[in-house]
């Protein structure tokens, strides 16, 4: 009866990567939020209601798990989801915001949408599958979205997606702001990107066969369009994912594995330091020139350190369980305000959300939500590790969420990506070194 629940999960992943990736509404870039948040709830609830049923059936049949056997199998990671979900409830419900927890203020990251991310975990953790299907059809959904983003980026809108007259060649001139694919933001399409990209890389690395080499064509339609797009959080996802995951992803033997994360570790250090002794007068290795002689400027990063710095500053008013999932905007924070001579004026930016992931959890929902999220990545990153030499699938999946995590220490989350992380964690936490799942 387990098979039953497996075809309903395939359906629901290859609608995610499909449907999900390539619907974005009718109201163009300034409407897109709310499409993309109807349509992760209508295919998640419509995911588990479809697995509810067949549960029900199981347990007609007395086919069932018993719920305190079912307990004692479950690992940390989906123990750690179940405490997170909970403890974001509690935040919410006893928030000074409640109601408006639930669904989130600015950018639909309340408490539902954050349940649907962990019920998207636990079910695809039990019965997904990464098959090779799963690979060719997201090298062919990144495909089709980079050649998107590339078409996009040379002022065509073949999507109607920007307001009439203006086209991707206008961001930062006529607009603040930079949107490009069914995804909009560019921040979030490099998330997109750092899971993505490193997958497609670690697949053509890992498996066997001539056909692997076909997803080279998805894999460098995507980096030509994550480097066209200049996100500095995105070259960091996509250069972790790729690199940094050589020696877990890439290497199956012990000892090469050891020299190159030694090699890595040592390169790290180097840079790091050419980075404290050296100012490159501009740029991203500029501020972090500065940051590293604490030279905290609030401009850096697109105005991050401004942001954190607030977001730090009002943190201790909500110690223990945060203000409520999403609820930041609510709070007053002194905005971020830059004048752009290309716009003509001072853009103001009004502080939603942390532009970190980790600090926004830790802000909205309190340290234990935090604490139970990072036993979350901790459990599964020790589960790619060990599974990785033997398991292509784990080696590819987790190079992918290594990328994705890096990119969320300047990133946030939304409805419109976050998903795509979750199946990833979900997938991985299904591998092992003698999984049957194995690409």
């Amino acid at each position: 009866m387990k098979r039953l629940q497996e075809k309903i999960t395939t359906v629901y992943l290859g609608a995610m990567l499909t449907l999900f990736l390539f619907f974005c509404g009718f109201e163009g870039y300034a409407g897109i939020t709310a499409p993309k948040f109807r349509a992760f709830c209508a295919l998640t609830g419509l995911y588990i209601l479809a697995i509810g049923a067949a549960a029900l059936r199981r347990a007609f049949t007395h086919q069932a798990m018993p719920l305190r056997e079912a307990l004692r199998r479950s690992s940390w990671a989906q123990r750690a989801v179940a405490v997170y979900v909970v403890v974001t409830w509690v935040s919410a419900v006893f928030s000074e915001y409640w109601p408006q927890t639930l669904v989130g203020v600015s950018r639909y990251e309340g408490a539902l949408t954050l349940t649907l991310y962990g019920a998207v975990f636990l079910l695809v953790s039990m019965y997904g599958r990464a098959g090779r299907w799963l690979l060719w059809v997201l090298g062919g959904g990144v495909g089709l979205f980079s050649v998107l983003c590339l078409v996009q980026m040379a002022g065509l809108d073949p999507l109607h997606q920007y307001p009439a007259g203006y086209s991707y060649l206008d961001a930062g001139k006529a607009y603040s702001g930079a949107y490009l694919g069914t995804i909009g933001n560019v921040d979030l399409v490099a998330a997109f990107y750092s899971l993505a990209i490193p997958i497609l890389l670690y697949a053509v690395l890992r498996l066997k066969g001539q056909r692997r080499f076909l997803l080279l064509a998805p894999l460098g339609l995507a980096l030509w369009a994550a480097v066209q797009m200049g996100v500095s959080a995105g070259y960091l996802g996509v250069g972790a994912g790729c690199v940094l995951a050589l020696p877990a992803a890439g290497l199956t033997a012990k000892k090469p594995r050891r020299i190159t994360a030694c090699a890595l570790a040592g390169a790290a250090v180097l840079g790091l330091a050419a980075v404290f002794f050296f100012d490159m007068g501009s740029g991203m290795l500029h501020e972090a020139h500065g940051l590293l002689h604490g030279d905290f400027q609030g401009n850096f990063g697109s105005g991050r350190v401004h942001i954190w710095q607030e977001v730090l500053a009002d943190y201790p008013s909500h110690p223990l369980l945060g203000t409520g999932p999403d609820t930041m905007l609510l709070r007053g924070l002194t905005p971020f305000t830059r004048y752009d001579p290309s716009l003509g004026g001072t853009i103001v930016g009004r502080i939603d959300v942390a532009h970190n992931e980790y600090l926004n959890i830790l802000y909205h929902q309190g340290p234990l939500a935090l604490a139970a999220y990072l036993v979350l990545l901790g459990s599964l990153f020790g589960r790619w590790v060990k599974a990785a030499p033997e398991s292509p699938a784990a080696a590819i999946l987790g190079a992918g969420v290594l990328g994705y995590c890096v990119q969320a220490f300047f990133g946030f989350s939304m409805c419109i990506t976050a998903p795509f992380f979750w199946i990833a964690l979900g997938l991985l936490e299904n591998q092992s070194p003698c999984s049957s799942t194995n690409l």
